[in-house]
């Protein structure tokens, strides 16, 4: 008895192709994603707030530690953007200060964390 292949075979293969194909164009796709992801740019010191403090709890997440009771203040002077805040770390104060051109990408933005122990 000869084994003749099945329509239903046929078209398992046809549907494989199409998830084969359709799993690359999800991968190409991530892939292009990670690399067009751009730094934002920030040009006023109200913008530059929220960067300051996810860049500094991130300091203190990465060593377990959760800060909390962030607080900022923010100003401009000569086109340079500044935000002087405070973090509540282990019962205590932590000034974090934060700098950057005004229209910079947020990587070029400089923090200071007045933690020794960082």
């Amino acid at each position: 008895m000869s084994h003749q292949p099945t329509a239903a075979a046929g078209q398992l293969t046809a549907m494989e192709a199409s998830v084969k194909r359709f799993s690359a164009i999800l991968l190409l796709t991530a892939a292009f994603s990670a690399f067009g992801h751009e730094h934002s740019v920030i040009s006023q010191a109200s913008d530059l707030v929220p960067w300051c403090e996810s860049e500094a709890e991130a300091r203190y997440v990465a060593r377990n530690i959760t800060p909390y009771n962030w607080t900022a203040s923010y100003h401009e002077a000569s086109s340079i953007l500044y935000v002087d805040g405070k973090l509540r770390v282990h019962g205590a104060d932590v000034t974090v200060r934060c700098r950057m051109a005004s229209g910079a990408r947020e990587e070029y933005g400089t923090i200071e964390i007045g933690d020794s122990s960082l």
